[in-house]
């Protein structure tokens, strides 16, 4: 039980219960079936993309390029599919050839941050400024409202309607069982298969990692591929949940740091812990339940990312604890 209670995960699971109940004493609305289905379905891109990064962080790197390959590679197939009047196409066909596409976009990352050597952050900024340039100049600047008709049957497939007090209706999407079952695999690879303890070996410290016998140039390589998987099924179920497709959507390109937050919240940039898959989902669930229902209470939209900003810095404080306090004595670990 006492191990229980030291877990980073449980931590931020308290917050986000006490957050939660906080904001239901002010709006009762938050309370609701309704708000719960609509915070659901408002996670299922976010939490795919914080998934992505937090493979990129686990092997110790950083991306800032990841939420425009989603974009990219989702555009991409909508326009070829779309221009040439493939309409009919079965939805696995179109996840297909965004992963495809989303996976030699990582490879490029993967090139310049193994192979060229140089910093994850400046190398991964580089591609994400050539990508919004290529997808502008290259393919199309043009929203695309026509999407074939298998993406726009899986965006508006719900499993279960619910009512606010007000009225307004609110839907479960079935694209959610997406996200779910991506943080089941992900979680079942990283924490109970030979690939994801080499990958944790590789962030602890990589030149120890090659010591031991582990392949670091081959592993990334892994790692980079699932994040290029993970890249273009979220771009895809992005524009099926919005029935169109944007070259540059405002609300996933310039996102990058809200993934990098919730992967922090997780914990699963700094530790091999069980859980960080776990923490990183409920990572994304605080900072989005916040973002949705901080004009609910009233909350001025301009006071929304001051504060966001104090309940991430309330979150890691929290779990802090677990580590031996803010300042930890003379000689003790702080890992």
């Amino acid at each position: 039980m006492k191990k229980i209670l030291k877990n980073s995960q449980f931590a931020l699971f308290i917050l986000l219960v006490a957050t939660i109940l906080v904001f239901g004493v002010v709006n009762p609305d938050i309370l609701s079936v309704a708000s719960l289905f609509s915070l659901a379905r408002t996670c299922a891109v976010p939490a795919i993309f914080a998934l992505a990064i937090m493979v990129v962080m686990v092997i110790g790197e950083l991306d800032m390029s990841f939420c425009m390959i989603g974009a990219f590679a989702s555009y991409s197939t909508m326009f070829l599919l779309t221009k040439n009047g493939y309409l009919d196409v079965p939805v696995i066909f179109i996840f297909v050839m965004a992963i495809m596409i989303g996976i030699i976009l990582q490879l490029l990352n993967w090139v310049l941050i193994d192979r060229l050597h140089l910093k994850s952050f400046i190398a991964t900024l580089g591609t994400q400024s050539f990508l919004k340039g290529a997808i502008l100049a290259f393919v199309s600047s043009s929203y695309i409202y026509s999407l074939p008709k298998s993406a726009v049957s899986l965006g508006t497939t719900y499993m279960a309607t619910a009512k606010y007090s007000s009225g307004v209706e609110t839907q479960l999407p079935a694209a959610i069982l997406m996200t779910l079952g991506m943080y089941l695999i992900m979680y079942i690879l990283l924490e109970y298969t030979n690939l994801g303890r080499k990958l944790y070996a590789i962030g602890g410290d990589a030149d120890a990692a090659k010591r031991a016998g582990i392949d670091v140039s081959r592993t990334r390589l892994y790692a980079f591929i699932i994040v290029g998987i993970i890249c273009g099924i979220g771009g895809v179920v992005h524009n099926c949940l919005g029935r169109c497709s944007l070259p540059m959507p405002t609300d996933l390109v310039g996102q990058e740091l809200n993934g990098i937050a919730a992967v922090v919240l997780g914990r699963g940039a700094f530790q091999r812990a069980k859980g960080t898959v776990i923490g990183t989902l409920l990572g994304v669930l605080l900072l989005q339940f916040i973002s949705n229902n901080l004009i609910m209470i009233g909350v001025p939209s301009y006071y929304q990312n001051f504060v966001t900003g104090i309940i991430i810095f309330v979150g890691l404080v929290f779990q802090m604890r677990k580590h031996g306090g803010l300042f930890p004595k003379k000689g003790a670990s702080a890992s």
